[in-house]
């Protein structure tokens, strides 16, 4: 069922790409980008149980009582498995725990490994040369981590969870507000705009993710949860008309080289000036 997210990441990865028919991406930084998607998400899955874990540990008094723990498994290692679903039985989920879970395994893990590979990607010699550049590039990042993502998590899902999955395009949405601030930090050279756009990201994805996983703990989450899957497919449709504005004002036809803005907004003609 994974492959559902096909059509949508087609038209997503076109959208992008629209915004470089003048002068496209070079075939290998596009490429690279693709691969800086796929490095992503395989990265994120080796980890993403491991810090899972380490937060499960601290949730169930684990780390914090490391001692009673360590001698009652020397005494009677067969006794773990009883000790853990005692831990588990008497400290039940919460929406800190699962903020905290979705902060280290979703928001920091995800958004930075496609902040990161990405950022190594478009430091090739004219890989940016606009403000655009920025937001596709990141974009680009971000529709391939949800694409495989899709793939990985739609082999056992249904067809409506499977759909519903391709339509809320996050990762999408969370590669267009990084690549718009840290194009802004190329045209601004503030560091405020890459703090924000590592942060932001970060953040939404942490919350939004939390909000959803939180969902069975009690009726008010659940009504917060379903709403928030709902915000994404909106968030979605309202940033592929921003992007679509973007492109037709030419907003963002700003062009950068050798760390200089050369034009400014609105006079970008598709050429490198002088």
């Amino acid at each position: 069922m994974g492959f559902i997210s096909l059509p949508v990441s087609a038209f997503l990865y076109w959208l992008m790409l629209r915004s470089k028919k003048e002068i496209p991406f070079p075939k290998s930084g596009f490429f690279l980008l693709l691969i800086a998607g796929a490095i992503s998400v395989g990265v994120s899955v080796v980890l993403n149980l491991p810090l899972s874990g380490i937060v499960s540990f601290f949730r169930l008094g684990i780390l914090s009582d490391l001692d009673r723990w360590t001698l009652a498994i020397k005494e009677n290692p067969a006794a773990i498995s009883e000790m853990v679903q005692n831990a588990v039985k008497n400290t039940p989920p919460t929406f800190f725990w699962k903020l905290i879970d979705m902060f280290f395994a979703a928001g920091l893990l995800e958004e930075g490994l496609k902040f990161l590979t990405c950022r190594l990607v478009i430091r090739r010699e004219g890989m940016i040369r606009t403000w655009m550049d920025s937001v596709a590039a990141f974009a680009i990042v971000g529709i391939t981590f949800e694409f495989l993502e899709n793939i990985a998590f739609g082999m056992d899902s249904d067809f409506l969870s499977a759909l519903m999955r391709a339509v809320a395009s996050a990762h999408f949405v969370f590669g267009v507000i990084m690549g718009y601030y840290y194009g802004k930090y190329l045209v601004k050279r503030q560091k405020k705009y890459l703090w924000l756009s590592f942060w932001i990201p970060v953040i939404y994805h942490t919350v939004t993710n939390a909000l959803i996983a939180s969902a069975p703990l009690n009726r008010a989450l659940d009504v917060l949860g379903t709403a928030t899957a709902i915000s994404h497919i909106v968030a979605v449709v309202l940033t592929v008309i921003l992007v679509f504005r973007w492109q037709k004002k030419r907003m963002l036809d700003i062009q950068i080289q050798n760390d200089n803005i050369i034009q400014t907004e609105g006079e970008y003609n598709g050429q490198p000036k002088g």
